[in-house]
């Protein structure tokens, strides 16, 4: 009887040995999830980033068209107002406008954070949310019917996003 009942112990249950191979198993099965969905995160996060510097970066390039535009229609000169935007060098130089601006002012480099507004716009107002954006656009004449436009989006973490655009004066 003694070895029927040892028998029947043995074969039901686990040994600790199993108990603690399973859990550790079961240990690396999440901590494996928990670094994909960690890493999955921060990657979503430097996609973001890199999407809204690129959309301030376009948003700048309109800004210099329309004051182009604006040109046109008043009778001004084609170009007034977007060639003192050279020499931009890194950081410095260059210059700043809010998607309502109707002109340039000069970047700042210390000063010159974007935030986001009451009506969720991107702005220089100093009211809102205060972003790690900053929007430097460089201007280069090139022959008097070409204007070399580069817009630098700079922000957190030493990133930088570069958008480049020619505008012409097709109204010769």
């Amino acid at each position: 009887m003694l070895n029927w009942l040892k028998t029947k112990i043995k074969k039901n249950g686990f040994t600790l040995v199993e108990a603690l191979v399973s859990m550790m198993m079961v240990s690396i099965a999440f901590l494996g999830i928990y670094s994909a969905v960690s890493k999955y995160a921060q990657q979503t996060k430097q996609i973001k980033d890199t999407y809204i510097a690129s959309l301030l970066g376009q948003e700048g390039i309109e800004i210099v068209r329309n004051i182009r535009d604006k040109n046109w229609v008043t009778g001004a000169a084609w170009d007034a107002g977007l060639t003192s935007c050279s020499g931009c060098n890194g950081h410095s130089n260059g210059c700043q406008a809010d998607y309502n601006d109707a002109s340039l002012s000069a970047y700042n480099d210390t000063t010159g954070y974007l935030w986001i507004n009451n009506d969720s716009f991107y702005d220089y107002g100093g009211t809102g949310t205060m972003t790690s954006y900053k929007r430097q656009i460089c201007i280069d004449e090139t022959g008097g019917k070409l204007l070399h436009l580069v817009v630098n989006i700079y922000w957190a973490g030493g990133r930088q996003t570069t958008i480049k655009e020619d505008l012409y004066n097709w109204k010769w």
